[in-house]
């Protein structure tokens, strides 16, 4: 049976102990009833996967003792979702599936045709949805996920990725093409809008901080199917798909 896998702050490591409390401890103590004894994987965001031994058990917190420590192999480089806002479901199915394809960055984004705004509280949401997608695919690192940005706080956050691909419904370029010259040891950014897409200044705008603008197919995807296809291409691309 594969192990229970917990996310607890590095700071609730003490020596070879890790302290559980807190939504993860109800987890533990009243949704899988795990007892002394019972072994579990904890992660403390710093990359490393603990193998632990419960020590003791209760409502409150619970104690496990670390027996060993793994460091499963990482990418070379940095690949960020930016997703422009969807209604929540699809949203979450995006942040789901681009988590557990090991998206290491997701920046939600306001654009000119999105008919979902945030107004508060969104970021919470979607990192409780990463945080079930990692324990489910066996991350060791919850994704990084930021504040809702405007269209503008987006365009500038984008200076810091060396490579950036945006797919647009209205455009033929072949994606295939653009990803081969993609190079897996430079930072990467993934673009995908929203149900209504991306106005044609907003293409503009993106192709002069150096997007690459792709084609997904004759097909027209959802925003979250986009984000799940172009990421997929990516990892293949870049060889993650080894293990």
């Amino acid at each position: 049976m594969e192990r229970a896998r917990f996310f607890v702050p590095v700071e609730d490591k003490r020596d070879n102990k890790i302290i559980i409390d807190d939504g993860e401890n109800t987890h533990l103590f009243s949704v899988l009833r795990l007892r002394v004894g019972d072994r579990i994987d904890v992660c403390l965001n710093d990359g490393n996967v603990y193998f632990c031994e419960l020590a003791d058990v209760n409502k409150k917190q619970s104690i496990a003792n670390i027996i060993e420590v793994v460091t499963p192999q990482r990418r070379k480089n940095k690949i960020a979702l930016f997703m422009a806002l969807t209604k929540s479901e699809r949203m979450d199915i995006a942040i789901q599936k681009c988590t557990e394809l090991g998206v290491d960055e997701i920046y939600p984004f306001e654009s000119e045709y999105c008919t979902v705004k945030d107004k508060g509280g969104k970021v919470e949401r979607f990192n409780r949805v990463a945080l079930a997608a990692c324990k489910q695919s066996g991350r060791a690192l919850l994704p990084i996920i930021y504040e809702t940005k405007t269209f503008k706080g987006m365009l500038d956050t984008l200076k810091s990725f060396s490579q950036i691909v945006v797919a647009y419904e209205n455009d033929g370029t072949n994606a295939r093409e653009v990803l081969s010259k993609f190079d897996n040891t430079k930072d990467t950014a993934i673009i995908i809008g929203s149900e209504g897409g991306f106005s044609k200044k907003e293409i503009d705008e993106l192709v002069e901080r150096g997007a690459k603008v792709v084609s997904l197919g004759v097909n027209i995807l959802r925003a979250e199917t986009a984000s799940i296809a172009l990421l997929s291409a990516l990892n293949y691309q870049f060889d993650f798909w080894k293990k």
